[in-house]
């Protein structure tokens, strides 16, 4: 990814957030940010991004579990490469969380995938904004595979953020 991408991606990460508080299912509108991170290319670029805005004492708690949630996944996906969402493995009396959302890379030689994690809303929330964000910057193109990953999570928000 590109520094141009990233800012793009940054950008449109602030418009997700702000989206996500108006959910008729979101319990706590009033989270306005977190960490997010972008594993691309099978973890050879990491990017760790500040998006929107969250209280100073949960940063370092959002930046962890963000990170947390997209090693997991990339460590569940090397495994297993049909995993693609980190509510496969989570575990809450652990602090793992979902959140997380794996891309694979299709035509590659050898089995690649590129994943965003965030971490600051509520779960849901986390996973949309990641699952939206791999939408509009082409990391997947197929519809039935946003079906694949909310119905692991039963996630309501991603559908209220889509009608939006």
């Amino acid at each position: 990814m590109k520094f141009a991408q990233i800012t793009e991606l940054a950008a449109a990460a602030r418009d997700l957030v702000a989206l996500s508080q108006k959910a008729p299912s979101n319990t706590h509108p009033e989270k306005a940010g977190g960490y997010l991170v972008i594993g691309s290319r099978g973890f050879e670029e990491r990017y760790i991004l500040k998006i929107g805005t969250c209280p100073a004492e949960k940063e370092d708690k959002y930046r962890n579990l963000a990170q947390e949630k997209a090693h997991r996944l990339f460590s569940d996906w090397l495994r297993d490469p049909l995993t693609i969402s980190s509510w496969q493995t989570r575990e809450p009396k652990l602090d793992r969380w979902g959140g997380a959302v794996s891309f694979p890379i299709i035509g590659e030689r050898s089995p690649s995938c590129d994943i965003i994690s965030f971490s600051g809303l509520i779960e849901p929330a986390d996973e949309a904004l990641g699952l939206m964000l791999g939408y509009q910057f082409n990391l997947a193109t197929d519809p039935s595979f946003a079906e694949r990953v909310i119905s692991i999570s039963a996630n309501k928000v991603y559908r209220e953020m889509m009608q939006r």
